[in-house]
Protein backbone atom coordinates (compact mmCIF):
# COMPACT_ATOMS: atom_id res chain seq x y z
CA UNK A 1 0.00 0.00 0.00
CA UNK A 2 1.60 3.26 -1.05
CA UNK A 3 -0.93 5.93 -0.18
CA UNK A 4 -2.88 7.00 2.87
CA UNK A 5 -5.98 5.04 3.80
CA UNK A 6 -9.15 6.39 2.19
CA UNK A 7 -12.80 5.54 2.77
CA UNK A 8 -13.48 2.06 1.54
CA UNK A 9 -12.84 -1.64 1.79
CA UNK A 10 -9.46 -3.20 2.41
CA UNK A 11 -8.11 -6.69 2.86
CA UNK A 12 -5.88 -6.25 5.88
CA UNK A 13 -4.37 -8.27 8.69
CA UNK A 14 -4.14 -6.88 12.22
CA UNK A 15 -0.44 -6.27 11.59
CA UNK A 16 -1.26 -4.39 8.36
CA UNK A 17 -3.75 -2.21 10.21
CA UNK A 18 -1.25 -1.44 12.96
CA UNK A 19 1.36 -0.47 10.38
CA UNK A 20 -1.07 1.77 8.46
CA UNK A 21 -2.18 3.48 11.67
CA UNK A 22 1.45 4.07 12.65
CA UNK A 23 2.14 5.55 9.20
CA UNK A 24 -0.87 7.81 9.62
CA UNK A 25 0.18 9.00 13.07
CA UNK A 26 3.82 9.58 12.11
CA UNK A 27 4.11 10.21 8.36
CA UNK A 28 7.57 11.71 8.83
CA UNK A 29 8.98 8.26 9.60
CA UNK A 30 8.38 7.14 6.01
CA UNK A 31 7.57 3.66 7.30
CA UNK A 32 7.20 0.92 4.75
CA UNK A 33 3.66 0.34 3.55
CA UNK A 34 1.72 -2.68 4.72
CA UNK A 35 0.38 -5.58 2.72
CA UNK A 36 -3.13 -4.07 2.77
CA UNK A 37 -5.04 -4.20 -0.48
CA UNK A 38 -7.86 -1.83 -1.44
CA UNK A 39 -11.02 -3.42 -2.86
CA UNK A 40 -14.04 -2.17 -4.73
CA UNK A 41 -17.43 -2.60 -3.06
CA UNK A 42 -18.23 -5.49 -5.40
CA UNK A 43 -14.91 -7.23 -4.64
CA UNK A 44 -15.38 -6.75 -0.90
CA UNK A 45 -18.93 -8.09 -0.86
CA UNK A 46 -17.82 -11.08 -2.94
CA UNK A 47 -15.04 -11.79 -0.41
CA UNK A 48 -17.52 -11.34 2.46
CA UNK A 49 -20.10 -13.61 0.84
CA UNK A 50 -17.42 -16.28 0.47
CA UNK A 51 -17.09 -16.20 4.27
CA UNK A 52 -14.58 -13.44 5.10
CA UNK A 53 -12.09 -16.21 5.79
CA UNK A 54 -8.48 -15.03 6.15
CA UNK A 55 -6.41 -15.26 2.97
CA UNK A 56 -2.84 -16.58 2.80
CA UNK A 57 -1.58 -13.34 4.43
CA UNK A 58 -4.14 -13.54 7.28
CA UNK A 59 -6.04 -10.61 5.75
CA UNK A 60 -9.78 -10.12 6.19
CA UNK A 61 -12.17 -7.30 5.41
CA UNK A 62 -11.83 -3.93 7.10
CA UNK A 63 -14.05 -1.02 6.21
CA UNK A 64 -12.16 2.23 6.68
CA UNK A 65 -14.26 5.36 7.22
CA UNK A 66 -12.44 8.67 7.62
CA UNK A 67 -13.98 11.14 10.06
CA UNK A 68 -13.13 14.79 9.58
CA UNK A 69 -15.93 16.35 11.66
CA UNK A 70 -18.52 15.49 14.31
CA UNK A 71 -21.29 15.17 11.70
CA UNK A 72 -19.36 12.40 9.94
CA UNK A 73 -18.89 10.68 13.29
CA UNK A 74 -22.61 10.96 14.05
CA UNK A 75 -23.55 9.45 10.67
CA UNK A 76 -21.06 6.58 10.68
CA UNK A 77 -23.79 3.97 10.40
CA UNK A 78 -25.41 5.68 7.42
CA UNK A 79 -22.02 5.94 5.75
CA UNK A 80 -21.48 2.22 6.26
CA UNK A 81 -24.61 1.60 4.18
CA UNK A 82 -22.79 3.03 1.14
CA UNK A 83 -20.29 0.18 1.35
CA UNK A 84 -22.40 -2.62 2.85
CA UNK A 85 -26.08 -1.95 2.15
CA UNK A 86 -27.20 -5.15 3.88
CA UNK A 87 -25.10 -4.89 7.06
CA UNK A 88 -28.23 -4.94 9.26
CA UNK A 89 -29.17 -8.35 7.84
CA UNK A 90 -28.08 -11.55 9.53
CA UNK A 91 -24.57 -12.49 8.37
CA UNK A 92 -25.60 -15.57 6.39
CA UNK A 93 -22.14 -15.53 4.83
CA UNK A 94 -20.50 -16.83 8.01
CA UNK A 95 -18.97 -20.28 7.91
CA UNK A 96 -16.20 -22.14 9.70
CA UNK A 97 -13.19 -19.84 9.90
CA UNK A 98 -15.15 -16.64 9.20
CA UNK A 99 -14.11 -13.49 10.99
CA UNK A 100 -16.30 -10.50 11.76
CA UNK A 101 -16.00 -7.45 9.57
CA UNK A 102 -14.07 -4.69 11.27
CA UNK A 103 -15.06 -1.07 10.77
CA UNK A 104 -12.09 1.23 11.26
CA UNK A 105 -13.18 4.81 11.99
CA UNK A 106 -10.20 7.09 11.31
CA UNK A 107 -10.88 10.26 13.28
CA UNK A 108 -9.01 13.44 12.55
CA UNK A 109 -7.30 14.58 15.77
CA UNK A 110 -9.67 16.55 17.97
CA UNK A 111 -12.86 14.92 16.67
CA UNK A 112 -14.65 13.43 19.65
CA UNK A 113 -18.17 12.06 19.97
CA UNK A 114 -20.70 14.67 20.97
CA UNK A 115 -22.24 13.57 24.23
CA UNK A 116 -25.55 14.99 25.26
CA UNK A 117 -25.42 13.88 28.86
CA UNK A 118 -26.19 10.49 30.31
CA UNK A 119 -27.76 7.87 28.04
CA UNK A 120 -31.07 8.06 29.90
CA UNK A 121 -31.24 11.75 28.98
CA UNK A 122 -31.38 10.82 25.29
CA UNK A 123 -35.12 11.16 24.49
CA UNK A 124 -35.27 8.08 22.26
CA UNK A 125 -33.46 5.84 24.75
CA UNK A 126 -35.49 7.25 27.64
CA UNK A 127 -38.68 6.42 25.72
CA UNK A 128 -37.52 2.83 25.19
CA UNK A 129 -36.52 2.53 28.85
CA UNK A 130 -39.99 3.75 29.95
CA UNK A 131 -41.65 1.26 27.63
CA UNK A 132 -39.43 -1.51 28.96
CA UNK A 133 -40.16 -0.56 32.60
CA UNK A 134 -43.92 -0.53 31.93
CA UNK A 135 -44.33 -3.47 29.53
CA UNK A 136 -41.00 -5.30 29.25
CA UNK A 137 -40.76 -4.36 25.59
CA UNK A 138 -38.97 -2.04 23.18
CA UNK A 139 -40.90 -0.75 20.18
CA UNK A 140 -43.55 -3.35 21.01
CA UNK A 141 -41.09 -6.27 21.06
CA UNK A 142 -40.69 -8.04 24.41
CA UNK A 143 -36.98 -8.24 25.22
CA UNK A 144 -34.84 -10.12 27.77
CA UNK A 145 -33.83 -7.64 30.46
CA UNK A 146 -30.14 -8.55 30.41
CA UNK A 147 -29.89 -7.54 26.73
CA UNK A 148 -32.06 -4.45 26.80
CA UNK A 149 -29.29 -1.87 26.32
CA UNK A 150 -27.90 -3.76 23.35
CA UNK A 151 -31.40 -4.22 21.94
CA UNK A 152 -32.31 -0.56 22.49
CA UNK A 153 -29.35 0.53 20.37
CA UNK A 154 -30.33 -1.98 17.71
CA UNK A 155 -33.92 -0.71 17.70
CA UNK A 156 -32.67 2.86 17.23
CA UNK A 157 -30.38 1.74 14.42
CA UNK A 158 -33.20 -0.08 12.63
CA UNK A 159 -35.49 2.92 13.10
CA UNK A 160 -32.89 5.31 11.69
CA UNK A 161 -32.82 3.28 8.49
CA UNK A 162 -36.59 3.07 8.24
CA UNK A 163 -36.52 -0.68 8.78
CA UNK A 164 -39.23 -2.67 10.50
CA UNK A 165 -38.56 -3.48 14.14
CA UNK A 166 -39.55 -7.03 15.09
CA UNK A 167 -37.87 -10.02 16.77
CA UNK A 168 -36.38 -11.20 13.47
CA UNK A 169 -34.90 -7.87 12.36
CA UNK A 170 -33.49 -7.27 15.85
CA UNK A 171 -31.92 -10.75 15.98
CA UNK A 172 -30.57 -10.40 12.43
CA UNK A 173 -28.97 -7.04 13.17
CA UNK A 174 -27.47 -8.21 16.47
CA UNK A 175 -26.03 -11.30 14.77
CA UNK A 176 -23.37 -9.23 13.02
CA UNK A 177 -21.74 -8.46 16.38
CA UNK A 178 -21.96 -11.84 18.07
CA UNK A 179 -20.73 -15.36 17.65
CA UNK A 180 -23.22 -17.60 15.82
CA UNK A 181 -23.95 -19.39 19.13
CA UNK A 182 -24.70 -16.18 21.05
CA UNK A 183 -26.74 -14.79 18.15
CA UNK A 184 -28.80 -18.00 18.01
CA UNK A 185 -29.41 -17.88 21.78
CA UNK A 186 -30.68 -14.29 21.68
CA UNK A 187 -32.85 -15.01 18.62
CA UNK A 188 -34.33 -18.00 20.44
CA UNK A 189 -35.06 -15.91 23.55
CA UNK A 190 -36.67 -13.15 21.47
CA UNK A 191 -38.85 -15.69 19.68
CA UNK A 192 -39.88 -17.32 22.96
CA UNK A 193 -40.90 -13.93 24.40
CA UNK A 194 -42.72 -12.95 21.19
CA UNK A 195 -44.64 -16.02 19.98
Amino acid sequence: MTQELADGWYLMSTRDLERELARRRSPETNAEPSNASRLTVAQALEFRDAGNVPDEFDRTLRLVLRIDDTQELATLEERRLEFEPDFQDAPRWRRAGSRPINVVPLRRPGIEPVTEGAWWENPELAELEREFAQRGSAEGVRVPGEYRGFIFKTVLSLRSQGREVNPTTIADSIARWLSPEDAARIARELNELNP
